[in-house]
């Protein structure tokens, strides 16, 4: 029996220009076109040329921007530190010399007031005092000079001058912070 069977090969695949060629639209594919421009060789290398020089020109004029630009920070920062240090000198100066005068007007008064106080002390005691010559008068119909030996009124005395010496120490440290 004869054998009947179809066999497939394969085909060899077409290259190139025959690809082009379809069977459904059986036209060729149009070729490549070059765009050609009106410069030589020559001419593009000179183009070339000029722009890498100009590139290496920008390059170093960033550079020395860049150069500039810390130098100027530096002389900024630095005239900033100078000033800044400046400032907390002279604004320590003035807290101290406001500190120190405040200290001086708080010994001021506070003598001041100690003088007032050392008064108004002095003065209860002569107050006591007139008091009892008072009462003795009033009882004995006179004062005599026994009267100003008796250990009360001594006292009263003492007392008084202890704080006229008081008032005195007190005033002349008032005098020595004013000078």
């Amino acid at each position: 029996m004869a054998d009947n069977k179809k066999t497939i090969t394969k085909k060899k695949l077409p290259a190139g220009t025959e690809i082009a060629k379809d069977k459904i639209s059986a036209q060729e594919m149009p070729e490549r076109e070059t765009i050609e421009t009106p410069q030589t060789t020559a001419e593009s290398e000179k183009e070339k040329g000029f722009l890498g020089e100009v590139a290496e020109d920008i390059g170093e004029g960033a550079k020395m921007v860049g150069e500039k630009a810390t130098e100027l920070t530096d002389i900024v920062v630095d005239k900033l530190k100078k000033r800044l240090s400046q400032a907390y000198d002279a604004g320590a100066k003035v807290v101290d010399e406001l500190s120190q005068a405040a200290q001086e007007y708080v010994e001021k008064y506070k003598a001041e007031s100690e003088i007032k106080k050392l008064k108004g002390k002095k003065d209860l005691l002569f107050t006591r005092l007139g008091y009892s010559i008072l009462k003795r008068h009033r009882e004995k119909g006179k004062v005599t000079e026994s009267f100003f030996n008796e250990k009360e009124i001594i006292d009263q005395f003492n007392q008084i001058e202890m704080l006229d010496k008081k008032i005195i120490k007190t005033g002349k440290q008032l005098d020595e912070g004013n000078e």
